[in-house]
């Protein structure tokens, strides 16, 4: 979407049909999805904050200029109301049509900052309450503090010039993704926000652990990129159960879970295998990240467990993410519901790490529902090579590039044609568990064929599901593959 006047805004607010001011505001605005509505408070107020200015002295369009309304971070919940983006500068105003209490405008001017802060421009946060017509400010010291409307006027007065183009390009999701593994500063040090649906169940999960009997039992489904791992472990660290929490990892341990569990003291991590050795019931709670690669014996030792020492129990899993053909895969639930029959059940649903390009690449790739028909070169490339050496090549080139190559495996048969490329030193899609990357790189072989469930495809599923920004496939000896991809990115007009 793109700024617009404000006093335009505010004028088709006052006299457009309530029934068509979403339609009025996505044409203003260029919005490609229109909003729902557009709710009448959230009108009124915007009407009434352009009055106030401009009795506070706002009488130049320069004031006005350059706004967007109720604009969404590309897959990240957090909304802004106004959002005015200035060379050296970023404005924005959040409309309440009531007083909601200085806390709750304190926590969101406090998110929003976080939010505004990749732009690198100097950042104004106000919130204004249309009924009270009352001014609040947080400056860059955190400090909310009343203020008055010729501030604001002064503030829109002192701008350079709006930034005119598509709001959405200036915002990289990646700036705000934390992974716990590969981002274990950042999620150590607690900069990073949940989602409103992630919020949700993490308030949820601790407040039936609070209730104690009978113990909290969760099981929460999230595709790739949903941000499920982000959930569990700041779950882990949030749990206060008087002794150490239990981090179960179905999957090889890396770096970053050796770090996590070195520099905290809340929780411990744990491989699955090997979980027949472990005391579990010497932890406050059992929280397990991706549970459907468990075996059926792991996963009845751990429920069981968990029932007998009443501890609060959480597993993450996939509806996908299955390696090897033993897996439990949908079985979890029906396993966990016979032992533990209060479990509750939720799903994140919005992809978070994955931007859309990928997101429906991915779909087209594996024949996954709702696949749109072309996807866009910026975020996948796709190269044809003449054999392995040619495929090494490329792979070194894309590793240069900032790629990560990411590996099969020894066990994936139908990928043995690879074994010419030198990985040394690159994970295998099985190393990769939980982690993330801006940009994944993987050669796919002539015994590839996303309509057969093999191991070979579960990985290059997983190894793909990895990547924040961007993906580079090198094809080598897979033309029918070659075609399907070459049609996919690039659409027959075009060709």
């Amino acid at each position: 979407m793109k700024p617009t006047s404000l006093l335009a805004l505010s004028q088709g607010f006052k006299t457009v049909p309530s029934h068509l001011l979403g339609a009025f505001e996505a044409q203003l605005c260029e919005r490609e999805e229109p909003l729902d509505s557009v709710k009448e408070h959230e009108a009124r107020s915007v009407v009434q904050l352009v009055e106030s200015l401009q009795q506070s002295g706002a009488t130049s369009p320069r004031h006005f200029e350059g706004f967007v309304f109720s604009f969404r971070i590309p897959q990240i919940s957090s909304e802004f109301d106004l959002l005015k983006i200035c060379d050296g500068a970023v404005v924005d105003i959040e409309l309440k049509i009531e007083d909601v209490g200085r806390d709750r405008i304190e926590r969101q001017l406090t998110r929003n900052r976080y939010y505004l802060a990749p732009l690198e421009r100097t950042t104004y946060t106000f919130t204004y309450v249309a009924n009270e017509n009352a001014l609040f400010e947080m400056g860059e010291d955190g400090i909310l503090s009343t203020a008055s409307m010729e501030r604001l006027v002064a503030v829109l007065g002192s701008l350079g010039r709006p930034y005119a183009g598509q709001v959405e390009e200036l915002f990289t999701v990646s700036n705000y993704l934390v992974s716990p593994l590969n981002d274990t500063e950042r999620f150590l040090e607690g900069t990073y926000f949940l989602t409103n649906h992630q919020a949700q169940i993490k308030r949820s999960f601790l407040a039936a652990c609070e209730e104690r009997v009978p113990p909290a039992t969760f099981l929460v489904y999230g595709s790739a990129g949903t941000g499920k791992s982000l959930l569990l472990y700041d779950l882990a660290k949030t749990l206060d159960r008087g002794c150490r929490n239990c981090v179960v990892h179905c999957g090889l341990l890396s770096e970053g879970h050796e770090q996590l569990s070195e520099r905290q003291e809340r929780f411990s991590i744990i491989s699955a295998k090997g979980i027949e050795r472990v005391d579990l019931g010497a932890f406050g709670a059992i929280l397990v990240d991706e549970a459907q690669r468990l075996w059926p014996s792991q996963l009845s030792l751990i429920v069981r467990a968990a029932v007998t020492h009443e501890l609060p129990l959480y597993l993450s899993l996939g509806r996908r993410q299955v390696i090897g053909t033993d897996g439990l895969g949908q079985d979890v639930e029906q396993m966990v519901r016979r032992l533990c029959p209060n479990v509750s059940v939720w799903e994140l649903s919005r992809k978070i790490r994955t931007n859309k390009a990928i997101a429906g690449f991915l779909r087209a790739l594996f024949h996954l529902p709702g696949h749109p028909t072309s996807i866009s070169t910026h975020n996948v490339k796709v190269s044809s090579a003449d054999g392995p050496a040619g495929a090494q090549a490329l792979v070194d080139a894309y590793r240069s590039e900032g790629y990560q190559f990411i590996a099969y495996g020894s066990d994936a048969s139908g990928a043995r044609c690879l074994d010419e490329i030198d990985t040394q030193g690159c994970p295998t899609a099985s190393e990769v568990i939980g982690q993330e990357f801006d940009k994944v790189a993987m050669v796919v072989g002539a015994r590839f064929s996303a309509q057969d469930d093999t191991l070979y495809q579960q990985l290059l599923f997983q190894g793909l599901t990895r990547a924040r920004n961007n993906i580079a496939l090198v094809i080598l000896g897979n033309n029918t593959l070659l075609a399907e991809l070459l049609e996919l990115l690039v659409p027959k007009e075009e060709q």
